[in-house]
């Protein structure tokens, strides 16, 4: 399995080759995925951006698996809008995963309620904390303004490259406190 670092979260944010507004959706898996599941999701997410359309049209389209855990699909949408029906089949194909093999039937990838977020050392390891117990521990001061987070609310390949690991102070999270 991958080092879960900044470094290593960086570097795979970085090898998205669509334009900066590429649109994007980011899915937080429910756990960890191994490396014999990244590689069958991908298998999968590959075969499917290669023939996604919408309306006919082919997208230009691509698909991440950042941390082992978070499924990030983006589409250049200057060559063509993904419509309501191609961003169902990106959901059908998503749903699909936990088919692909025996281990993956527990896999939840849309559950809203994850935070991805690490200490503020740019290479200690990222952690999944349930909404609900990540303020628990910022309240508790475990979690401090300079504890990094992976912003999944993002809806941009641009704003994922300039922003999508932050200080939880500069996040939404902040205002809750």
């Amino acid at each position: 399995m991958p080092a879960l670092t900044q470094t290593a979260l960086m570097e795979r944010i970085d090898a998205f080759t669509l334009p900066d507004e590429a649109r994007m959706w980011m899915h937080t898996a429910n756990r960890l995925l191994t490396d014999e599941e990244c590689r069958a999701v991908e298998r999968h997410l590959a075969s499917f951006v290669s023939s996604w359309v919408a309306h006919g049209t082919p997208l230009k389209a691509e698909f991440g698996i950042l941390l082992n855990q978070v499924v990030v699909v983006a589409v250049d949408e200057t060559r063509q809008v993904a419509t309501g029906c191609s961003i169902d089949a990106s959901v059908a194909a998503l749903r699909a995963v936990k088919g692909l093999l025996p281990s993956l039937e527990d896999l939840d990838l849309f559950d809203r309620g994850w935070v991805v977020h690490a200490p503020a050392q740019p290479d200690e390891a990222w952690q999944t904390t349930k909404l609900h117990e990540y303020w628990a521990m910022r309240k508790a001061g475990i979690l401090r303004d300079e504890s990094l987070l992976l912003d999944t609310t993002l809806t941009t390949l641009g704003d994922l490259r300039a922003q999508g690991v932050k200080p939880l102070g500069d996040s939404w999270h902040a205002e809750m406190w």
